[in-house]
């Protein structure tokens, strides 16, 4: 084993896609280092420049414009991505749409009641508007189409995940064999060990309590996200919570957290967002499709107490265990 004054660590953070992203390694030549710093950051601007829904110069800001009426010509990631996020709707059980963007951007300037749901305004003949099965996909042609004008592409729920896919690749490729990545703590990918042992601890906080722990994953060679519904989201979104139901056009209320280990950090944010709306039947048939390792969900009771159920196996498990 190392000694820890042969270990010099090596970290980066900047702001990105709406959050602090940080990475670290350790043992790194230093040019070398300096020069994957550089494409990282270059990496994740690039990414959020093309993909985000709000910048008018990027591919999705374009697509969502002119899609309904017309073929639009893309490039190759972006077909890509978009064939993926079809195949991440069709593995969730319609669960992860990337196509309702302009209804929970319209029904957020609305000042609903907690009681009110959004499904008839959303659905008001029973026939959903939405659905990343309307997004056609030529890919002789290179081109893309909607086949309802209702349609908003939104990459928010995968495009951490995309670059955490990105930068572990460029990593992997050029011999960094130990680092972690993270955005926010919500989305976080590792590679090797941590410097001090022989994975990388990620620790999951009770979100009501402070300096409460209640999990612990170990994490080499995979991925890690949460999604949920914690004090910090209920202060930026409000009561009625940020995620959504694409089924029944209702925003998920409940207090808890689903945690999601996972090989690819795409499967991982993926999941951990799906899994948070599935219902009991759909949870076992989801995971079984996806190659996870550890999946979580936290439900907070009205004192802030915590009970974590192991997705995988659903008996209620012990803190820390």
């Amino acid at each position: 084993m190392e000694s820890s004054s042969s270990i010099v660590i090596q970290h980066f953070n900047c702001s990105s896609m709406g959050t602090r992203f940080d990475f670290l390694t350790y043992n790194v030549d230093e040019g070398f280092f300096s020069s994957a710093k550089n494409f990282i950051l270059n990496e994740l601007e690039r990414i959020e420049n093309k993909f985000s829904r709000f910048n008018e110069e990027s591919e999705i800001f374009r697509i969502n414009q002119f899609a309904a009426t017309e073929n639009v010509i893309t490039d190759s990631e972006t077909l890509s991505m978009l064939s993926r996020c079809r195949e991440y709707y069709l593995k969730t059980n319609k669960l992860f749409d990337i196509t309702v963007g302009k209804f929970t951007s319209t029904t957020s300037d609305f000042d609903q009641n907690e009681d009110e749901q959004l499904s008839p305004l959303l659905n008001p003949d029973n026939a959903s508007p939405t659905g990343t099965d309307k997004i056609i996909l030529d890919l002789k042609e290179s081109s893309v189409r909607f086949s309802t004008p209702m349609l908003s592409i939104d990459l928010g729920g995968i495009g951490k995940g995309y670059a955490l896919e990105r930068i572990s690749k460029y990593c992997i490729e050029n011999r960094i064999t130990n680092a972690l990545m993270s955005f926010g703590d919500s989305s976080i990918t590792t590679i090797g060990t941590h410097p001090h042992g022989p994975y990388w601890p990620i620790g999951i906080q009770n979100g009501y309590i402070s300096d409460e722990p209640l999990h612990t994953f170990k994490l080499k060679n995979n991925s890690l996200s949460t999604s949920g519904n914690t004090p910090n989201n209920r202060m930026k979104f409000g009561n009625k919570g940020h995620i959504f139901n694409p089924l029944t056009g209702e925003f998920q209320t409940d207090s808890k957290t689903v945690s999601v280990a996972a090989a690819s950090p795409m499967d991982a944010e993926v999941l951990s967002t799906a899994l948070f709306i599935a219902s009991e039947n759909d949870k076992s048939e989801i995971l079984s499709r996806f190659n996870v390792s550890e999946t979580i969900a936290i439900a907070y009771n009205q004192l802030n107490e915590a009970e974590i159920v192991d997705l995988n196996f659903n008996p209620p498990l012990s803190k820390n265990d």
